[in-house]
């Protein structure tokens, strides 16, 4: 079993391995007072620190059919310091790209990273 002193000191390790910053946006509806209105992103956290890994997969395994063509398996995978707040309803900015937040591992023990799964916008 891990101790308080070795989680936090797995987690400063971690933390020099993030090269990169990023924003994570949050989703605000404005009403314009006559039933409707409109949707704004406005950053929640800016210049989090990050870095971000794209995985894929081997030819012919993992491929997937989009708009009736085979495309090889790709994922993007954004590492965050463990305690930042990010949810599959946010958005992710980095290096001039937007990205949807499709997953985020909440649900394992010693959390040391946070991993967040992204899809391009």
């Amino acid at each position: 079993m891990l101790s308080s002193a070795d989680l936090a000191s797995m987690r400063a390790a971690i933390a020099e391995l993030l090269p990169d910053t990023c924003n994570i946006l949050t989703l605000t509806y404005t009403s314009n007072g006559m039933g409707g209105g409109s949707e704004t992103w406005g950053t929640a956290s800016a210049s989090v620190a990050c870095r971000l890994d794209i995985q894929t997969g081997q030819v012919g395994k993992g491929e997937s059919v989009y708009a009736d063509a085979l495309r090889p398996f790709q994922q993007t995978i954004l590492s965050l310091p463990y305690n930042t707040t990010i949810l599959t309803s946010d958005r992710v900015e980095h290096g001039g790209l937007t990205y949807n937040v499709s997953r985020v591992n909440t649900d394992q023990s010693w959390i040391a990273v946070k991993r967040v799964i992204l899809e391009r916008v």
